[in-house]
């Protein structure tokens, strides 16, 4: 259920970026929202991820997140935007 409506909001995201901006804003939206709909719909993965080095050669992720709490944040980067704009409006 959460994969359809995350993906119903980066459809009308989408466009919207389309209407009012063109082709460019569509592509830049495109790319924006990769990473809060895969937050939403990948977060027991993304959580389970540790790695990545310094360059001393430290890990600077060394603890596993709950899954539950990237998807929490994955919505909050998804609909920031329009939070923003009602907002303004109000």
């Amino acid at each position: 259920m959460a994969r359809k409506i995350s993906l119903g909001i980066a459809i009308v995201y989408l466009i919207l970026a389309l209407i009012f901006g063109g082709w460019q804003l569509f592509l830049i939206a495109i790319i924006a929202l990769i990473w809060p709909v895969a937050m939403i719909w990948f977060g027991e993965a993304i959580g389970d991820y540790l790695g990545g080095f310094h360059r001393i050669g430290r890990p600077y992720i060394t603890k596993k997140s709950p899954g539950s709490l990237v998807s929490l944040f994955g919505w909050v980067f998804l609909l920031a935007p329009a939070i923003f704009i009602l907002i303004k409006l109000l």
